[in-house]
Formats: C-alpha cells, sequence, structure tokens
C-alpha cells in the first residue's frame, strides 16, 4: 500500500508541469477569475488541531493516578495532551460551475505530549500515523468572484500505524508489551473553506477540518499500567480517532 501512494504522488509531482504547461494561463496583470467550470486547483495543505475520540480517552484513562519521579527526586502526576497535525497535495477539477472533484493525498500524525512544566522534561511520541489517499466533491458558493466558500466531504483509504501507550512505554519502570498495530482502512471526514483568489493564478484557502480514523486492533492489547493495574482498552478490538482542524492551503489556479 506504502509503494502504491508513494507512485500516486510521483505521478502527480511529475504531472503537474505537464498539466500547467498545456494550461491556457492569464496575463499576471489581470484580476483573479475565481472558481468556474474548467477550473483546475493545485495545492498544498496543512492542519493543526486537537483529536478526540475513545483511543484518545483510553490513552488517559491507561495513566490516570501514575505517577514519575524526577532525578531530583520530584514526582509528579503523569498527564499527556494530544495534537493532530496534517500535510498533504490537493487537486481539484471543475467539470462545472459550483462543483468540483477533489483528490487530496494526506500525512497524518497524532503526537502526545507529557506535562510536566516547561521546568521539567517532557516526552514528545506519536500515537497514531498514516498515509491516505482521498476524494471528494466540493460544492462551491461563488462562480468568477475573487472570493468563494466551499464544503467538501472526503472519503478515503489510510495506511497507518498506531503505536498504543507510546509516553508509558518511555517513562514507566516495568512496563512492557507489544503496543504497535499497523493496517488499512477506510477513513472518512470534511472539510469547509474560505478561498481567496489572486491575479495570477495564487489561491489561498483556510478553514476547518474534520476526519475520523478508525484504528482495527489486532490482535488485542495485553497492556497493564504497573503501577495502577489498570488495562488498556480493557481488551477491546478497535476504536476511533476524531481530529478538529484549522486547515491552511496555498496553490495554483489555472484553465484548461
Amino acid at each position: 500500500m506504502g509503494r502504491i501512494i508513494l507512485l500516486f504522488t510521483l505521478i502527480v509531482v511529475l504531472a503537474s508541469p505537464a498539466v500547467m504547461y498545456s494550461a491556457t494561463f492569464e496575463e499576471l496583470e489581470l484580476p483573479p477569475e475565481g472558481s468556474h467550470r474548467g477550473q483546475m486547483l493545485l495545492g498544498i495543505t496543512m492542519s493543526v488541531g486537537m483529536p478526540t475520540g475513545d483511543l484518545i480517552d483510553a490513552e488517559e484513562a491507561f495513566l490516570q493516578n501514575t505517577t514519575y519521579t524526577f532525578d531530583n527526586e520530584t514526582t509528579k502526576m503523569v498527564e499527556v495532551t494530544h495534537l493532530a497535525f496534517g500535510v498533504g497535495i490537493t487537486f481539484e477539477y471543475m467539470p462545472y460551475d459550483y462543483v468540483g472533484v477533489r483528490t487530496r493525498f494526506r500525512r497524518g500524525i497524532i503526537v502526545q505530549r507529557t506535562n510536566f512544566g516547561t521546568d521539567y522534561k517532557n516526552w514528545r511520541e506519536f500515537l497514531y500515523t498514516d498515509y491516505a489517499l482521498y476524494v471528494g466533491i466540493a460544492f462551491h458558493t461563488t462562480t468568477r468572484k475573487s472570493w468563494d466558500f466551499t464544503l467538501t466531504p472526503l472519503i478515503g483509504y489510510a495506511y497507518y500505524t498506531y503505536h498504543a501507550t507510546p509516553v508509558a512505554e518511555k517513562i514507566l519502570a516495568g512496563y512492557e508489551g507489544n503496543t504497535k498495530r499497523s493496517g488499512t482502512a477506510l477513513t472518512y471526514g470534511a472539510e469547509l473553506n474560505c478561498t481567496m483568489y489572486f491575479s495570477g493564478g495564487l489561491y489561498l484557502a483556510f478553514g476547518f477540518e474534520w476526519i475520523r480514523n478508525p484504528v482495527s486492533i489486532s490482535p488485542e492489547y495485553d497492556l497493564t499500567n504497573p503501577q495502577t493495574n489498570a488495562r488498556y482498552l480493557e481488551g477491546g478490538t478497535g476504536g476511533t480517532i476524531d481530529s478538529y482542524s484549522f486547515i491552511f492551503t496555498v496553490g495554483y489556479a489555472f484553465s484548461n
């Protein structure tokens, strides 16, 4: 699956100059055209936000009432926070006014971090990572204006790695077990964007993104907190992670 996604990315990158060469570009001094039939949009996306879901709850429950003692003999409660990040390439073609077909290749990362404070060492570990390919129908609210709002439901296919309790594995004495699982899954979400078009074809989009990542855990986890005897997921075989993020896109708009 990883090789297929890598090949797709290379095709997009290598094909982009050819597509742009065959397109009819407007003169740089002309005003922006905005979204319209026949337009293509190629861009780079970045997102950052907060993840939620039963797997995030399981991480926090596993560490509840757990402590860590530093070298200076200071003991602190172990608390963690999570951040979701995404980067990718997006391409959209508009066969009709107000409607576009969008594809997006995305690298997703969820980081787990301890909250010991700025005066103490903190650990940052990957809880979840994936490579995913999404497709969706983009619904536009304007045509040939310098601004636009779009709503895009997305569905995709992800190859993921899930690393349960990554911080606990690093800092808890006597904690051991097989904490990593990999797999593939259908994933879905939506984007809501405000897009601004500029002279010369440049466009900027910013808005909100929701992504749901299902995770199947097989074989089941057999992980126990050595301090509290808490069991991870209580033998559960999977769960979900919902990421709510701010998203930013910069790219080039051109027509055939």
